[in-house]
């Protein structure tokens, strides 16, 4: 077996390398957070510093340091004057002492003029990312009058003048101990770790600024949503959504889940505050969508006033540069407007993608034929576009024919060249939602259609794939779970939802298996679209796939069957073969199991219990699959103490030699120092070892039917390995029966006073498994909130009713 052949799609831009580049840093350049007081530079400190591997420098420290005294000691001995002075020089000497591969905290004095020179002369060589956030949240936070509150915002829009970048630093609710009440048996507490959703969206910033997002995303799963670009993926569409329409009509952006592969943002019209209103909703669309954005700032806007030319371009320029500041993932340009515009923003575009923007108006509009679209594409290939997008108005019947004939001559170029978007509009819109396959405008059935949209028309991306399905270009597959005890998954009702969501004509069964030769039935079919796969299958199956990705390997298990439908050894083939029929020849085997049970242990971990290497231990209980998985997420978390305990000791010890191997293999452990990850705890009547913490992490993959030489489904976790005084995360992967012994344990501890324990069931984490499964299988993001509903409403009817009621 081999791993599957990694043909990287290129992420920089096709240009001259002699071109002017910014904000494309040096991979080592030090961060410089700045911002008011109050901002959260401290705390995005630690979690840049930690993502990174770097030193966190704090300006208050560096100050004490140098003057032996801290800055309100040292303003109030020596006055503003000598204070600014002062600060001047340790910025300087802090900056210049730490260049490389640090992350450093100013404090509230770079406002002072001498310390913006400072700065600015870093304008070129390090990210300077102002952080700011929402006005009411910085009230309630200093508790300052509000005189002096709207002073002080109004004196921190200053940072924009001496930064290149800009965060706006969302609400984020998580750690407040909401406990799950939909269902009242549920045991999960959703959201005791804190910052759960600011954690990950401020490491995708930084990911972005380095350049990162697409390499580690393509390194963890090349099959996933986020690995592959929407501009190289097929029927991909793009969510036209008006900054007029979310100002105007307050859209709940969450309600709009799963609208597109790409949302493109028109900047329609021009309040007072705009640069804060378009970053606080660029916020707000990365975390309730979490899509690539598509920034674009319209040139004349309907329904707004015509400005002259002068005031247009300085304007426009500012709202596309912010744009940029923001680090959004594409901006589209159209290449009509003036030459000192364009040539300014492709100077300036950083990291982000570049759409040339060509718009064929009026009833004169040339044919397709003609040598018009051609030539423009030549010119956004030599300015550096990294996509080229023709929209055509058509009043009468379109031609096909014509469309195609331009999109061969374009693939007929010599690579690399510029993807290419081409369709026909009209005054309803897009003439056909499917003309072109990649990155089609459309609109949501939720939002009313905006008199200022043009293109979207009444498109939506469910109702174009029903037609693409209609029209065979994708076709109806069978999607299965396969295991001996799949009665009661929960699975089935998830994807089928998701399904009906896009109005994908796919089915989803759970199919009783016993024997591999059943399973080489099933996907052997010419509608095999993929599985998800239990005991007795995880590790049995290996033997018999063809390739499998980094995690499968590691972990010794597999979760999850895809066939490899491309005609190449590309992933970008094969991921583009997805969706479609015919017997497969070969198949490919992955494991997400590990990274569900990281996502519900980031969800859960409190602050106090952070993963620390040479500290945090972690308990798994079982050596099946399902445990393999856990240590590996584990790992992946940063844990370098692991105890296993199953029944069988035998069975720990193959687990552990697995993993002691990986863990040398991957440089992890000293091997000279004998050193080791993974750990046998016998027997329940052992005492926790002295040399090492309580446990904080623990995991229970005991199924529920007992297979797999794992201890029966009423183990109960011994007294002396829950002493934990900081509490922990136990997370019970069984959800049938839901309340296990393993959870009514952990309840009682609870209701005795230790309330630091927090229980994750067996379902949270099952939901987090089926909507990897979706988007792995179908290509599509998944649905998340609706599939989560339609997992509880389908264990409240199916199995609640017999659930014990402790």
């Amino acid at each position: 077996m081999e791993m599957i052949e990694s043909n990287m799609i290129p992420d920089g831009p096709i240009i001259h390398s002699s071109r002017t580049k910014r904000r494309i840093f040096p991979s080592d350049a030090s961060i410089i957070l700045v911002g008011c007081r109050g901002a959260g530079k401290r705390t995005l400190g630690f979690i840049a510093a930690r993502h990174l591997g770097r030193r966190l420098i704090i300006e208050d420290h560096s100050f004490e340091q140098a003057t032996g005294c801290s800055r309100t000691n040292f303003l109030q001995k020596y006055g503003r004057e000598t204070f600014n002075q002062q600060m001047a020089i340790v910025l300087a000497r802090m900056i210049k002492l730490n260049q490389t591969n640090c992350v450093i905290e100013c404090g509230t004095g770079t406002l002072s003029p001498v310390i913006e020179e400072i700065l600015k002369g870093y304008l070129e060589t390090n990210p300077i990312i102002y952080i700011h956030r929402d006005k009411e949240d910085l009230y309630k936070l200093l508790k300052l009058p509000v005189t002096d509150a709207e002073r002080l915002l109004i004196a921190d829009q200053k940072h924009r003048d001496f930064s290149n970048l800009e965060y706006f630093n969302l609400f984020d609710p998580s750690g407040e101990g909401h406990v799950t009440e939909d269902i009242p048996l549920r045991s999960a507490l959703t959201s005791s770790a804190r910052l759960v959703d600011v954690k990950q969206e401020f490491k995708n910033f930084l990911d972005y600024i380095f350049g990162h997002s697409l390499t580690r995303s393509w390194v963890s799963n090349p099959f996933s949503i986020k690995a592959i670009p929407p501009e190289y993926r097929t029927y991909t569409y793009v969510f036209h959504l008006r900054l007029s329409t979310l100002i105007n009509l307050n859209v709940d952006l969450a309600a709009l889940e799963a609208p597109g592969e790409a949302v493109e943002l028109i900047i329609d019209t021009w309040p007072n505050n705009v640069l804060d209103i378009i970053a606080a909703q660029v916020a707000l669309i990365r975390r309730k969508l979490d899509i690539p954005i598509i920034y674009n700032v319209e040139e004349n806007p309907r329904e707004e006033r015509k400005r002259p030319i002068e005031e247009r371009d300085a304007a426009d320029l500012e709202l596309m540069l912010h744009g940029f500041r923001l680090g959004v993932e594409y901006l589209s340009l159209d290449l009509e407007r003036s030459p000192h515009l364009v040539s300014h923003i492709l100077a300036m575009r950083g990291r982000t993608k570049i759409i040339g923007n060509y718009v064929a108006r009026g009833f004169g509009a040339p044919k397709w034929t003609d040598d018009f679209y051609i030539e423009r594409y030549l010119y956004a290939q030599r300015l550096g576009c990294n996509i080229v997008r023709f929209a055509r108005f058509c009043a009468a019947a379109r031609d096909d024919a014509l469309r195609q004939a331009f999109v061969d001559r374009i693939l007929a170029l010599p690579d690399p060249k510029p993807c290419l978007i081409a369709y026909d509009y009209s005054v309803f819109g897009v003439v056909i939602p499917f003309q072109d396959k990649i990155m089609n405008p459309v609109g949501h059935d939720s939002l009313e259609k905006s008199s200022r949209e043009q293109m979207a028309g009444v498109s939506t991306t469910r109702g174009s794939l029903r037609d693409v399905f209609r029209r065979g270009w994708l076709q109806p597959l069978n999607f299965y779970t396969l295991g001996s005890n799949v009665y009661y998954s929960a699975s089935p009702s998830m994807h089928r939802a998701a399904y009906e969501h896009y109005m994908m004509p796919h089915t989803f069964d759970a199919r009783r298996c016993t024997t591999l030769e059943e399973v080489d039935r099933i996907r052997q079919e010419p509608g095999f679209g993929g599985a998800s796969l239990t005991a007795p299958f995880k590790v049995a199956i290996m033997e018999r796939l063809d390739h499998l990705s980094t995690h499968a390997i590691a972990i010794g298990a597999v979760n999850t069957l895809l066939p490899l439908r491309g005609e190449t050894d590309s992933i970008l083939d094969h991921a583009n073969s997805r969706n479609r029929a015919g017997v497969a020849s070969r198949f490919y085997g992955d494991n997400t199991d590990w990274s569900s049970i990281v996502t519900c242990l980031r969800r859960a971990i409190s602050p106090r219990n952070s993963v620390q290497p040479s500290r945090t231990t972690g308990l798994v209980i079982g050596a099946g699959g399902m445990a393999r998985a856990a240590i590996y997420a584990l790992i992946k978390l940063g844990c370098r103490m692991i105890f296993i305990h199953n029944r069988t000791k035998a069975k720990a010890e193959e687990v552990a030699r697995h993993f002691n191997t990986y863990a040398l293999e991957q440089k992890l452990v000293r091997q000279n120092d004998g050193e080791l990850i993974c750990h046998v705890i016998e027997s329940p009547n052992d005492p926790w070892p002295d040399s090492y913490q309580q446990p904080t992490m623990i995991v229970s993959c005991i199924p529920a039917s007992g297979v797999d030489d794992n201890p029966p489904v009423d183990f109960r976790m011994p007294f002396q390995w829950l002493k934990s005084p900081t509490g922990g995360v136990v997370i019970e992967l069984a959800y049938e029966p839901l309340i296990t012994p393993l959870v009514v344990q952990v309840r009682k501890i609870r209701e005795e006073g230790n309330t630091s324990w927090v229980i994750v069931d067996g379902l949270e984490v099952v939901g987090e498994m089926a909507m990897e499964a979706f988007e792995l299988m179908t290509g599509r993001q998944a649905p998340r909130r609706l599939m989560r509903r339609v997992c509880n409403e389908t264990w409240e009817k199916t199995c609640a009713p017999f659930q014990p009621q402790r």
